[in-house]
């Protein structure tokens, strides 16, 4: 999808574009398969991001991520101050290949569980590695990486002929081995488009079914050249990632994006979210899991213990029994038959304390008579509990099979909060909204949100903030979205809170190091996106301007 060949095509064009005269300022990873490239350009600062992870290799552009204080490791030092010369992809394979001014380039292998990112002297020689740099560094670049790439059919005829020349397997694996650069999204998609079934062999494509998938992969292709990215989704998960609208797709609903970068971003970011969402549901059926076989285990030691109390009445007998016939006992008896005065028979035999009097063990089987009683009683009122504990659990779980989305989990939770208290399974504050951003408390006790990248900024400042809340931003630099929430405090803002929000929005912005910033603000509602704007683009009207110093309060969280 997000690393297929057309897709890395279109997005190194947007990054040549954007990148070229670029300066590196550090190459750093602060996440294991995780590699990132601070970069400047005319006072514009970004972040290349580029993940190795086997699970899902990106690479994608965003505004400059801060580096952590801690645990972040330097890569590639040699490459610091250079500039970017060209961005390029590879013939027909997954490498984008950036080009330094400084005779040498950053090869980003895209390769699933291969991707790796070398650096390449200008005489084909690995000089680093970002994976298993002790392994390659020396080693000529071709004998790594030879190019072993078909090319592909570049007419109808040798399209044609790659198909019959295949003799078995299925049309769409033969299409796809054909046209290595489409991918399974866009393969379906020729199939889709010819009214070709992609199931059947190959073998038995005819003529004009094979002209008419040369046709759509032309068609296709031509679409590939201006690209219109949009992500297609299916009760919030992302289902599929294109260059062009997908007809196959026709059920799912689609979201548009202005740039490939944008849409890349998008689409890694709704992945993280869902697997976020798995993760948390995963972890809730497991202990959900682990609290049924507890709780059975439990009901089958109930069930034992219900079979020695239902004794009670045994006991009872015994000790009556004893009783009738104390002229026949002394102490010390271990055992003895006595006459049983509840039944037909002649004798019944009774275990004795030889230590104690025949009154005294009579005494002692009324009393676990007593105890049989009681421990009924309490076993029983277990029982229904645990039986109770059993079906809540298994109606929690039925639910909780259904959820496939954030609003549903928050349903679940919202609709069982009482069951998973009881079970310990949900914090008394989950209902409350878990923040992505910074927060911080000011005078009089209002919280401040700060936006922590240009995604959050927008999320921050067009979902979170109501029309009344103050909103804060450096004037005339980069920075944090910074909202002040009135009505989470005492009355209403006075000029000491406002002044420590504006001191909180220069302290997030490029003039963190600046005395006396102009910070503007003014009520949410003045502020307002305009179409096809970037991320954290807005503008606003009615503003007003503070000179602060940059600096936070001491209370944050986030």
């Amino acid at each position: 999808m997000i690393t297929s060949y057309y897709t890395l095509q279109a997005l190194v064009r947007e990054l040549h574009r954007l990148l070229s005269s670029a300066r590196i300022e550090e190459a750093f990873t602060q996440q294991k398969n995780e590699l990132l490239i601070n970069l400047n350009k005319r006072a514009q600062a970004w972040t290349l991001t580029v993940s190795t992870d086997p699970r899902m290799n990106f690479v994608f552009l965003r505004d400059r991520f801060p580096r952590a204080k801690k645990n972040s490791v330097d890569i590639f030092p040699s490459i610091v101050g250079d500039e970017i010369r060209e961005v390029t992809i590879h013939r027909n394979d997954r490498i984008i290949q950036v080009d330094l001014r400084e005779p040498r380039s950053l090869l980003l292998h895209l390769f699933g569980g291969a991707a790796n990112v070398l650096l390449v002297d200008n005489e084909g020689i690995v000089a680093g590695a970002f994976k298993h740099a002790k392994q390659l560094a020396g080693n000529r670049y071709d004998a790594i990486q030879p190019d072993t790439r078909a090319p592909l059919p570049e007419s109808e005829a040798g399209f044609d002929e790659l198909m019959r020349a295949v003799d078995s397997g299925t049309a769409f694996a033969a299409v796809k081995s054909a046209i290595p650069t489409l991918g399974s999204t866009l393969t379906r998609e020729i199939f889709h488009r010819a009214h070709v079934d992609e199931k059947q062999q190959v073998t038995d494509l005819d003529g004009g079914q094979r002209e008419t998938l040369w046709r759509n992969y032309r068609t296709l292709s031509e679409e590939l050249t201006s690209p219109s990215p949009v992500i297609y989704f299916r009760e919030d998960h992302p289902r599929a990632f294109s260059l062009v609208p997908l007809h196959h797709m026709a059920g799912a609903s689609p979201a548009s994006y202005p740039t490939v970068n944008e849409a890349v971003r998008a689409f890694i970011a709704a992945t993280f979210r869902v697997g976020r969402i798995e993760q948390e549901k995963n972890g809730l059926l497991k202990a959900l899991k682990r609290e049924m076989e507890k709780s059975r285990r439990s009901l089958q030691a109930i069930t034992k213990e219900l079979q020695e109390h239902d004794r009670a009445e045994e006991y009872e007998r015994v000790a009556t029994v004893i009783m009738g016939n104390l002229q026949h006992l002394t102490k010390g008896t271990k055992a003895v038959d006595l006459p049983d005065l509840y039944s037909d028979r002649k004798n019944i035999r009774i275990t004795m304390e030889p230590k104690l009097t025949p009154v005294q063990n009579a005494g002692r089987y009324f009393t676990k008579a007593k105890k049989a009683r009681q421990g009924r009683l309490e076993s029983a009122e277990r029982q229904r509990s645990l039986q109770s504990r059993i079906a809540t659990v298994e109606t929690l779980q039925l639910h909780l099979d259904y959820c496939n989305s954030e609003v549903q989990l928050k349903e679940f939770y919202d609709q069982h909060k009482k069951e998973l208290l009881a079970l310990n399974l949900m914090k008394e504050d989950r209902g409350k909204p878990r923040l992505p951003f910074r927060v911080f408390t000011v005078e009089g006790g209002f919280e401040v949100w700060v936006g922590k990248n240009s995604e959050q900024n927008d999320l921050l400042t067009m979902k979170y903030a109501k029309p009344n809340d103050l909103w804060f931003h450096a004037r005339g630099a980069g920075g944090s979205h910074v909202v002040l929430k009135v009505g989470t405090g005492r009355g209403e803002p006075g000029k000491a809170a406002k002044e420590q929000a504006a001191s909180i929005a220069a302290y997030y912005s490029r003039m963190k190091r600046a005395r006396h910033v102009p910070v503007a603000y003014c009520e949410r509602k003045y502020v307002r996106k305009p179409k096809g704007a970037h991320p954290g683009s807005v503008m606003l009207e009615r503003e007003k301007v503070l000179f602060v110093d940059p600096e936070l309060p001491s209370t944050a969280e986030g």
